[in-house]
C-alpha cells in the first residue's frame, strides 16, 4: 500500500540527489555497507564469533537476540500490519529519484521485497545498540570494557538508518520508526541478556536440582 507524504517525499528526493552526486566508489561503499544487515547476515556471523570468545560471549548474545528480536516482531508483525510499500514503488515519486533514474531505473542494492515500514536494517541495529547501551547503564563494572562497544554500535546504527534512504530502499519515517521501536526493543533485549541465566539457574535449583535429590532419597529408602 503506498501511502506516502510530503515531507517523506521531499526527504527521499533530497537524499537521492545527494547521493547521486556521489563518487561511484563511495556509492558502492554505502551499498556494501547497507547491504550488511540484509536477513541479519552481520549480526548473525559476528554475534557467533563473539560466543565463541568467553570475554566476548555476551556481546555475541546481544546480536543474535536483536537479529531474533527483528524477525520475531518488525518483519512478521509490524510490517504485516503496516504494509507500507517502498519508495521506488510509488510511481508518482519514482521519477523524482534521480539516483534511480540515472541508474538506468534500478536500485541501487538488492531491491527488498517485503514492506517499508519500519525498517529492518533499523530495528535491528538499533535493538543491538539499545540492548548494550542500557547493560552499560546499569552494570557500571563493565563499563570501561564496553563503552567503546556502545560507542560503535551507536554510530552504526546511526549510519544504517542513512544509508537506507540515501539508496531509496525506505522512507525517512520507516528509519525513526525502526530505531525508536529498535531501541525499545533494546530494552527487552538487555533484560533477556542479563535475565535468561538467572531464570535458568532459579529454575534448575528449584526444579531439576530438588527433583534428582528427592529421587535419590527415594532410592535410598527403598
Amino acid at each position: 500500500m503506498i501511502w506516502s507524504n510530503p515531507f517523506d517525499n521531499a526527504i527521499a528526493i533530497a537524499f537521492s540527489s545527494f547521493f547521486d552526486k556521489l563518487p561511484d566508489f563511495f556509492k558502492e561503499f554505502i551499498v556494501a555497507f547497507t547491504n550488511l544487515c540484509d536477513n541479519g547476515i552481520f549480526l548473525l556471523v559476528i554475534g557467533v564469533l563473539l560466543i565463541l570468545i568467553k570475554q566476548t560471549r555476551k556481546l555475541g548474545f546481544f546480536c543474535l537476540v536483536g537479529v531474533l528480536l527483528t524477525l520475531i516482531f518488525n518483519d512478521l508483525i509490524f510490517k504485516n500490519i503496516f504494509d507500507r510499500a517502498r519508495p521506488f514503488e510509488d510511481e508518482n515519486l519514482l521519477p523524482h529519484l534521480i539516483a534511480i533514474t540515472n541508474n538506468g531505473g534500478q536500485v541501487y542494492g538488492t531491491a527488498p521485497t517485503s514492506n517499508s515500514f519500519p525498517s529492518g536494517h533499523t530495528f535491528m541495529s538499533f535493538c543491538t545498540f539499545g540492548g548494550l547501551l542500557f547493560y552499560y547503564i546499569f552494570k557500571k563494572d563493565e563499563r570501561k570494557f564496553y563503552l567503546p562497544i556502545v560507542i560503535f554500535f551507536g554510530i552504526f546504527a546511526f549510519l544504517m538508518g542513512i544509508s537506507r534512504v540515501l539508496v531509496s530502499h525506505h522512507y525517512m519515517t520507516d528509519v525513526i520508526a525502526g530505531a525508536l521501536l529498535g531501541f525499545g526493543f533494546g530494552y527487552v533485549n538487555y533484560l533477556i541478556i542479563n535475565y535468561s541465566p538467572k531464570l535458568y539457574y532459579l529454575i534448575k535449583d528449584k526444579y531439576i536440582t530438588k527433583n534428582k535429590e528427592n529421587s535419590q532419597e527415594d532410592n535410598s529408602n527403598k
